[in-house]
């Protein structure tokens, strides 16, 4: 359980008291989850125990695991209040959040840093963070245009390479069948010969065990979470690289949100904070547990080929610069300003990356408390989300 003494720096005593001291019949949120297990529920889990706290109970928390709203249903239900919290995936409605979804796209940029390994997730946590809800006003306006409020982001593990026959040079890549995550890692299959191909993840088990795909770009975690440790077998953890950011894993409905009081906003930021910290640090572990029983079951995990790894890295950097201008010209947006909020962003990845590498955490409480000290505690409550 969270406690309020845990959850330092949220509001003064005698603002809490003010707030939530009048008795009152609890406010049910209802929060929908597009999974029906793992990490995200666990960490919904989690963020209603923090939202009933930090409100003393004049506030509770209701998850609907997969049965509210789907992954699709997502955006324009938290908008019609159909739910008053959202697990949002940002990638399902590309052209409603270019300039947040940007951002997103930029995560191979981890592939490129060997300083924080088996951390990525948390580091490009904290960047899209500090982006979204400091540097980037257009983010926010999509989703104020959407009537939400970001509050907490999502972000995997890095994605690897899960195949039928190992696949770790250049020469084996040609031609291969690769289901694909999104844009920048279908540039990546192209680049090097491969086709890309658009499978829901939920038929990726049956894709791999038929042959219909070679590789598949996944995050350790669906080892376990779609069983694909059953059929896959072999697994290069370096290449492709990058990770899924383009969500808010608590994003709230705004119409709902204006009606809370300040000390009641800042409360619900707080829970944001666990829910972040919770589902990255919770889906981190997961991967390393899922890939030490993939060693376990006799699956071959190994490292790409220097020369792979060489001009992987050689084709990161060049897609990097390429990402601002392909949002420009695929949404007819203003270059100049996609280049600089890249320019920002790629200085974030840099600073987050230095944060944990340094940073020693233990826990998800650790990471809480370092995005609360560096990135929530900085947001004028009096203007967040207006």
């Amino acid at each position: 359980m969270f406690s309020m003494k845990k959850l330092t720096g949220l509001v003064g005593g005698a603002l809490v008291a003010a707030s939530f001291a009048m008795p009152a019949k609890a406010d049910t949120l209802r929060f929908a989850v597009g999974f029906p297990s793992g990490a995200p529920i666990e960490a919904a889990q989690k963020y209603a125990e923090a939202v009933k706290e930090l409100t003393n109970n004049k506030h509770r928390v209701r998850i609907f695991e997969l049965s509210l709203l789907s992954h699709a249903e997502m955006n324009e239900g938290i908008n019609k209040g159909l739910a008053d919290v959202g697990y949002l995936l940002t990638a399902y409605s590309p052209s409603d959040y270019p300039f947040s979804n940007m951002g997103a796209d930029m995560s191979m940029s981890v592939a490129l840093n060997d300083k924080i390994p088996e951390k990525e997730g948390m580091a490009y946590s904290g960047a899209m963070l500090e982006y979204i809800m400091l540097n980037c006003p257009e983010c926010q306006g999509e989703f104020k245009k959407n009537n939400q409020v970001y509050t907490g982001v999502v972000s995997t593990p890095v994605y690897t390479m899960f195949c039928n026959a190992p696949v770790d040079t250049v020469e084996e890549l040609k031609g291969k069948r690769i289901r694909i995550s999104g844009a920048p890692w279908a540039r990546w299959a192209r680049e090097f010969g491969a086709q890309p191909v658009a499978l829901p993840i939920g038929e990726a088990y049956e894709a791999l065990s038929q042959g219909v795909v070679d590789c598949t770009f996944f995050s350790a975690t669906e080892l376990t979470n779609f069983n694909l440790i059953e059929v896959v077998k072999n697994i290069v953890t370096d290449v492709p690289g990058g990770l899924y950011a383009a969500g808010g894993a608590a994003t709230l409905n705004k119409t709902k949100w204006d009606k809370f009081s300040a000390a009641e906003k800042e409360a619900l930021l707080k829970a944001g904070s666990v829910m972040t910290s919770e589902v990255t640090y919770r889906y981190q572990k997961q991967a390393m547990n899922d890939l030490e029983k993939a060693r376990q079951k006799g699956i071959n995990v190994m490292k790409a080929d220097p020369e792979l790894l060489k001009k992987s890295h050689e084709f990161i950097s060049k897609d990097l610069a390429f990402i601002p201008e392909f949002y420009a010209q695929e949404y007819k947006l203003d270059a100049a300003r996609l280049k600089d909020l890249s320019g920002t962003m790629s200085k974030l990845v840099e600073k987050w990356s230095d944060i944990l590498a340094k940073a020693d955490i233990k826990s998800a409480e650790d990471l809480q408390k370092l995005y609360w000290d560096e990135v929530y505690s900085k947001v004028n409550i009096e203007q967040y989300g207006n």
